[in-house]
């Protein structure tokens, strides 16, 4: 009997602590779970939308009238309500996924906030651009090119590979390299811009970047970045980047970011943006492993224009070694446009209609 006891005790005891664990969970379920006062009505949670749509949002509750409903697009108020049930107009938005909530309030008192989501798609498909060549200058097959800026008469070259790249000064009309600045080994150099006259250069997978003086290349200091580094431009305030993804990142002088794009067509996301030149207001991209150059609205990601390059670099220059169309830089006084390659021998300047 004296050996039976302690086991019954302790039987009884374990079963006790279930039963409070059990009561402790269900009061903890019961607490947590906060019946909602209003539903949103209508299935638009989720669902795709043109630009040029409108969603009606209806507010749906029994016995509860609010007073107003604070529409909100990516954390940010769009749009007020004085009822419950209101079209609001998607032309301002950016494309993409855009997270928005309804914020529904009684006598200035905050009642409830209901998340929806939808996607926004351009209205009309890209305006299919025609180039034509105006000049072939001379360039060298091998720089494995990864970024691009025209400035003062020069070209300016960021070049790729590990043990490879480089930033180049280089002559445009001969494609004689002037100025150059080797990366360690350890570094896949990637896109390079002009910003306040000084030089910009992402790396591919180190999340480090570099900023270089003008006139002498020389190391200034060093950033870092939380993605993958491909191209980078600016629009003159400010800079921009992007990561091999649909998605622009807009950065500050400091390399913060402080706004993003999700770029689309009207067919859908345009995966693999690459090197990038910013043209009178507009963001132009290469398309990795497509002849394809898109051209961009910076506010909203809509793919404005498309400019299909095929067959731009002649045969009798094709090599084993040669790779994809990649490279854009303009003369803004000039006003002209310049594209290659990597491993390309040729570099041109064209004219788009």
């Amino acid at each position: 009997m004296s050996k039976i006891l302690p086991v019954f005790f302790c039987i009884v005891f374990c079963l006790s602590c279930i039963g409070k664990k059990n009561e402790l969970r269900t009061h903890a379920k019961t607490k947590n779970e906060k019946k909602e006062l209003f539903r949103l009505a209508g299935s638009i949670n989720g669902k795709t939308f043109k630009s040029s749509d409108s969603i009606t949002i209806d507010i749906v509750n029994d016995s509860i009238k609010p007073d107003s409903c604070v529409v909100g697009v990516d954390g940010k108020p769009y749009a007020a309500l004085y009822g419950l049930s209101k079209k609001i107009s998607l032309a301002s938005l950016k494309m993409g996924m855009r997270r928005m909530s309804v914020s529904v309030y009684s006598n200035g008192k905050h009642l409830e906030t209901l998340p929806f989501a939808v996607k926004i798609i351009p209205d009309v498909e890209p305006v299919n651009c025609k180039y034509k060549i105006v000049r072939e200058y001379n360039h060298d097959e091998n720089a494995y090119t990864q970024g691009l800026f025209y400035s003062d008469g020069f070209l300016y070259e960021g070049t790729g590979q590990k043990g490879a790249s480089s930033l180049r000064k280089v002559e445009l009309e001969t494609g004689k390299v002037l100025q150059k600045h080797n990366l360690d080994n350890q570094y896949f150099g990637e896109g390079i811009c002009l910003h306040k006259n000084r030089i910009y250069q992402l790396t591919w997978q180190n999340r480090e970047g570099f900023i270089y003086g003008f006139n002498d290349f020389e190391l200034l200091t060093k950033f870092n970045y939380s993605s993958e580094g491909w191209g980078i431009t600016s629009d003159g305030e400010n800079l921009w980047m992007s990561d091999g993804t649909s998605n622009l990142y807009k950065l500050n002088e400091n390399m913060n970011v402080t706004s993003q794009i999700e770029v689309y067509t009207d067919k859908g996301a345009v995966d693999n943006l690459n090197e990038l030149e910013y043209i009178n207001g507009e963001i132009w991209a290469n398309v990795y492993m497509s002849d394809i150059i898109v051209i961009i609205n910076p506010e909203s990601g809509r793919v404005v224009g498309k400019i299909d390059m095929s067959n731009i670099l002649k045969k009798e220059y094709i090599k084993p070694s040669t790779d994809v169309l990649n490279g854009i830089a303009y003369d803004k006084t000039g006003k002209r446009i310049f594209v290659t390659g990597k491993n390309w021998a040729k570099l041109f300047e064209i004219e788009i209609y």
